[in-house]
């Protein structure tokens, strides 16, 4: 099971063993922090200073990129299987992108935090159960995938909490 992955690698060490032996995942977790980093600081900003149109756009914009993302690598998943992507493969891995297509437009942020927020963990959760079903991405991804997506929940909630007070 991919969560067992996760768990199995409870210290975050760069390598976590799979069915095939030991695999790299250190420069994936850098990768996923340094991509959480601009969300993070632009919360924390929004709790010192309060929140800025421009602000609040940025994170609505990076959100709707990190859900494209995502869909990216569902793409690549679905045409790296060896007999070929399927229909539902190719469907999942575009939904992605035409569901954040109006978190890039322009406009009032206060829907678009819990957007984000939405389809962030729902993708994860599709994804755990794809990997459970062996037709997701392997075990290691999730590893990386799980931390970064609670990164970038708390950025959001903290964010939401920082335009409240």
């Amino acid at each position: 099971m991919a969560y067992d992955a996760f768990v199995a690698d409870k210290n975050l060490t760069d390598v976590v063993e799979v069915s095939h032996g030991p695999t790299k995942t250190g420069a994936a977790m850098l990768l996923s922090y340094l991509a959480a980093a601009p969300l993070i600081a632009a919360a924390l900003v929004i709790v010192a200073d309060g929140a800025s149109p421009a602000l609040t756009y940025f994170m609505g914009l990076y959100g709707a990129a990190l859900i494209v993302f995502f869909g990216g690598v569902r793409w690549g998943v679905a045409v790296m299987k060896p007999n070929g992507p399927t229909m539902k493969s190719l469907v999942g891995a575009i939904l992605p992108l035409l569901l954040a297509l109006p978190l890039f437009l322009p406009g009032d942020a206060s829907w678009k935090f819990p957007a984000v927020m939405a389809l962030v963990a729902l993708l994860l959760i599709d994804d755990l159960r794809a990997t459970q079903r062996g037709s997701g991405a392997p075990a290691w991804y999730l590893g990386v995938r799980l931390p970064l997506t609670v990164l970038i929940e708390l950025a959001f909630l903290v964010a939401v909490a920082g335009m409240r007070t």
